[in-house]
């Protein structure tokens, strides 16, 4: 009995120190084991972490404003040249209506002018020549009328003598123009030719014949009176001024000067075509 008494507490103590040690032991290779833990692993990826994902939407939200910004200024830049273009086009118009009405106003005040002397002159034509200018409304036009194409005969007795109607009365010299009422020989058939029907006189072709373009062909200072006539159309004395007589297809018109005794046309056989 002796022998067992000494003996137990010398198994306790030991089997206490080993637990104590496995405990040390446990605690201190739990120790060594923290580093590679998941603590230990966030810490070293730590550095290498790749930017949130919540800056991309800002991103792509800054460049969809510029986008619209730039469709913006786009929009608005095609508006201005819109605006430029309506201005500019708004502008023409205007000039050309206000050119269109002067040059209609311009027309009309010559046509008026023109026309003073001959109410029944027809409407205004071009002048091709600035030398032959409109004599009561008839111009002088670049080619002959053909839409009203008649022909008289025009027969003059001044102080008992026949004078001849010359030819290129109405025409100009450079045969630039034609006047509606002209000659093209000096057998004294008068032309007429405009373009529409007209009333035109003997007064209107006198009057032809007496400007200054025409002075070399020897006008007559006798046929700007009015009195000391006597007229005669298709062989019967007419009463009234002579240059009132209106020519009409194949009149035959003879007028006397102080000439009792001449004997006034019938009849004109007129050339064949005319």
């Amino acid at each position: 009995m002796s022998k067992q008494t000494p003996r137990q507490p010398s198994k306790q103590g030991q089997t206490g120190n080993k637990q104590s040690n496995n405990q040390s032991s446990r605690q201190t290779t739990n120790t060594s084991l923290k580093p590679i833990g998941p603590a230990n692993k966030q810490t070293a990826n730590a550095p290498v972490k790749r930017p949130s994902p919540a800056s991309k939407p800002s991103t792509r939200q800054a460049i969809k404003q510029e986008r619209r910004e730039e469709e913006k200024r786009r929009r608005l830049e095609e508006q201005r040249r819109a605006v430029r273009r309506k201005r500019f086009l708004l502008a023409s118009v205007v000039a050309a209506v206000l050119l269109a009405s002067a040059i209609t106003a311009y027309v009309l005040l010559n046509a008026r002018n023109s026309t003073a002397k001959n109410p029944n002159a027809l409407p205004t034509e071009q002048v091709f020549n600035s030398a032959y200018q409109p004599v009561d409304g008839i111009y002088c036009d670049q080619l002959e009328q053909t839409a009203y194409h008649i022909h008289v005969h025009l027969t003059i007795w001044i102080d008992g003598q026949q004078v001849a109607v010359p030819q290129g009365v109405g025409i100009a010299s450079d045969q630039s123009c034609f006047y509606w009422l002209h000659t093209h020989d000096s057998t004294g058939v008068i032309h007429i030719e405009a373009p529409a029907t007209a009333s035109l006189t003997l007064e209107n072709f006198l009057n032809i014949w007496g400007q200054p373009q025409f002075s070399q062909l020897g006008f007559h200072n006798e046929l700007s009176e009015s009195a000391g006539w006597t007229i005669y159309v298709d062989g019967k004395q007419v009463q009234g001024d002579f240059k009132s007589v209106v020519f009409t297809e194949h009149k035959v018109i003879t007028i006397m000067y102080n000439s009792p005794n001449a004997k006034p046309d019938t009849v004109y056989n007129f050339p064949q075509g005319l």
